[in-house]
């Protein structure tokens, strides 16, 4: 063992140790850590295929006193610190002349330093056991120059699956190249065989029968092809895209890293075809088959499914800086390796900084439900995701009244039907900050469960990730089926042919708005067909007005409503005359708030679903409407800098009562606060510069005049 080796790998532990995270962050860190508790593969615990000698180890960490979480963690430590060794001898074996010798120890700094593999090492999951012992089974494989020898690499490499099942892709290619060095296939295959019974027997009893497993194993399989996003069954340019970014760019985290890191792998890669063709033929047979394994059928956004490939891409890159005069090269390395190291570094101490957003929004529900029983509302990803962390964490499970059900993209419909029942315990609402049906109920503003990294990528693919808590005890209004408030909405609608082009679309409002305002909004698509809306609140006669050809809004004031309906909550019915293409896009109502809606020169809400980000388009000049007379409040307002789409900046007029109240030209993204006059009814804003997309793409058709992006606008309480 080289001392410069070593002292890498005292340092590396010695820089994980005072970082364990507080909690576990996974949906496959749960399960291992329920194993550790009572192994059960059918119960998920872990989930198959199982991971035997994995939790039989970290049962053994456990069994000297730490508890799951921080056993699993110090496995996942001692194991990348342990990768550091295998990796360096790994490298040593592909380059095995003097001159190569520091070389090596280069490209073991660079891949222990990536901060996918610096920040994978504290996490407690089985990837960096499985790691640091395929690539030990790589340096036994090459190094195989007897039967025996190569007999012995095979059975760990079939018991080394037994931790991660990932492994043979990593380690029996190049014991089958080996063979034709060595040739002595039964040989090989019954070793194999030897260290795969070792534990798949055991693995098997302990799960009820060769059947029971194979249950739990299919169950597994099949939920894994239906239920996740992999190249092999969605390969779209975007699908590609995504996988070759998380497969290269994101073990580097930064996308500065990557661009010298991969061009210098591509420019190593040549070399060694040209020169020391068998260094790279040795490299592809032991990372080639993972790198197509993990591209097309492991899921596309799970950063950590990279992890293997850090090694070969250090190792290319190694030898394409080499290349370098002056010794440069090595210049580059410790640059590269300096900064990685506060990326792995920083965002390692972010993660040790705070529990998982589940665990803490686990934790503040917890508190929150003593004296009372709420309900829990989630969308189906969360409900899905949460499953785990509520088993791990049963005294929060048990605080609730009930769950209610989530069918797809229809979950807000179950919250509709409690409260139409007469329910009216507080429901809480836990929703994926990317989804927008919270939007078809009235609330407040949520608490927001966040990861702290400075790198989130390192995280990708992690579930539960990121959260919204909507506390909602009496709503002001919810509406059913067939609005269009979010472009969400908007396209469930559509799809299921509801909305004001077939029939009635129905909300409901609190008794408790009587004698406040409502709202309705929205945009009848027909150029040149006007119709006839009519608005029925409770059993009063219905409000008519007539809806042209575009956008409208209407307010009206909410009569006192009694007998029809539920005790608390009135039913309002929303009708066309006419079969025209039209949607209800904005709807609000309160005796207490100040309504706020979009008016004339305001473009419909879009939605980017890969981020959730929503905006709309203001065009030259856009009127924001208010449902009563306003009191003392400020508009806030924040958007894109114009100089996205514009040479120059834009200037951004706001009027409000006859008289400008903001006047500045934007060069750069804005989030600007305006006092409104009390007693303000209408405000517009304007703008100096518009575009039509039609004359920037010849692929687009679109018209419209856009001038400014604007992401949020809304009312708060004056500053003070």
């Amino acid at each position: 063992m080289h001392s410069s080796t070593l002292l890498l790998t005292l340092v590396f532990l010695a820089l994980h140790l005072p970082y364990f995270p507080p909690s576990l962050e996974d949906l496959d860190s749960i399960n291992f850590a329920l194993g550790v508790r009572d192994f059960d593969v059918a119960q998920h615990q872990p989930h198959p295929p199982g991971y035997p000698i994995y939790i039989l180890a970290a049962k053994a960490v456990h069994a000297i006193g730490p508890a799951e979480t921080p056993a699993l963690t110090a496995l996942s430590v001692l194991a990348g610190g342990l990768g550091v060794l295998a990796i360096a001898a790994l490298f040593r074996r592909l380059w095995t002349e003097a001159s190569d010798e520091p070389w090596a120890l280069a490209a073991t700094l660079l891949a222990v330093t990536s901060p996918l593999y610096w920040f994978t090492a504290a996490r407690p999951l089985s990837d960096m056991m499985g790691l640091a012992l395929a690539i030990a089974v790589q340096v036994m494989a090459l190094g195989a120059r007897t039967p025996r020898r190569l007999y012995a690499a095979s059975f760990f490499a079939a018991l080394a699956s037994g931790v991660r099942s990932q492994v043979a892709w990593l380690t029996v290619p190049l014991i089958a190249l080996q063979m034709t060095y060595v040739r002595s296939f039964g040989g090989v295959a019954l070793s194999f065989l030897a260290g795969a019974l070792v534990w798949a027997i055991p693995l098997v009893i302990l799960s009820g029968g060769p059947a029971a497993y194979w249950a739990a194993l299919t169950f597994q399989g099949s939920a894994d092809l239906g239920n996740i996003q992999m190249l092999w069954t969605r390969h779209g340019v975007r699908d590609v895209l995504d996988a070759l970014y998380f497969s290269f760019v994101a073990p580097w985290a930064t996308w500065q890293i990557a661009s010298v890191v991969l061009p210098f792998a591509v420019v190593g890669a040549t070399a060694l075809l040209i020169r020391r063709p068998r260094v790279l033929i040795l490299v592809f047979a032991a990372f080639g088959p993972y790198l197509v394994f993990d591209v097309l059928f492991q899921e596309t956004f799970t950063s950590r499914y990279a992890l293997p490939l850090v090694a070969p891409m250090a190792f290319l890159a190694a030898a394409g800086l080499r290349l370098l005069p002056w010794q440069s090269g090595a210049i580059v390395v410790a640059a590269i390796a300096m900064v990685d190291a506060h990326v792995g570094g920083t965002s390692l101490a972010a993660f040790a900084s705070r529990p998982a957003p589940a665990f803490r929004l686990l934790a503040d529900m917890r508190e929150a439900a003593r004296g009372t029983a709420p309900v829990l509302a989630m969308d189906r990803k969360q409900s899905f995701d949460f499953r785990r962390p509520l088993v791990w964490d049963s005294g929060t499970a048990s605080a609730f009244e009930r769950t209610l059900p989530v069918p797809p993209q229809h979950e807000w419909l179950e919250a509709m039907k409690y409260w139409n029942g007469g329910g009216r315990a507080p429901v809480w609402f836990v929703v994926d900050p990317k989804r927008t049906a919270i939007d078809l109920v009235q609330h407040g503003d949520p608490a927001a469960y966040r990861w702290p990294l400075p790198y989130p990528v390192l995280l990708g693919g992690v579930r539960p990730d990121e959260m919204d808590w909507y506390r909602v005890d009496h709503p002001e209004w919810y509406v059913g089926e067939g609005w269009a408030l979010t472009p969400e909405a908007a396209g469930v609608t559509e799809a299921d042919r509801h909305g004001l082009s077939h029939a009635a679309i129905d909300a409901w409002i609190s008794r408790a708005t009587a004698g406040g305002v409502l709202m309705i909004g929205g945009r009848n698509f027909d150029p040149s067909v006007e119709t006839r809306l009519s608005v029925t609140i409770g059993g009063n006669a219905p409000a008519e007005f007539v809806a042209p050809p575009g956008p409208f809004l209407k307010f009206f004031p909410i009569p006192s409503v009694d007998g029809e309906g539920s005790p608390d909550y009135a039913p309002v019915k929303i009708s066309s005359s006419a079969p025209v293409r039209i949607a209800a896009e904005q709807f609000d109502a309160s005796a207490r708030r100040t309504l706020l809606g979009f008016g004339d020169g305001w473009h419909e809400q879009e939605l980017n679903p890969r981020t959730g980000m929503r905006w709309r388009w203001v065009s030259e000049r856009g009127e924001l409407r208010f449902g009563s007379p306003t009191p003392r409040l400020t508009l806030h307002v924040e958007g894109e800098s114009p100089r996205v789409n514009f040479s120059r900046g834009s200037r951004l007029v706001v009027k409000a009562r006859d008289g400008v109240v903001f006047d500045d030209v934007l060069t750069s993204d804005f989030a600007i606060d305006v006092a409104i006059p009390t007693g303000t009814e209408l405000v517009s804003i304007e703008t100096d510069q518009v575009f039509q997309p039609a004359d920037k793409s010849r692929r687009s058709a679109d018209r419209r005049h856009l001038g400014l992006r604007i992401f949020k606008c809304e009312l708060r309480p004056p500053r003070t």
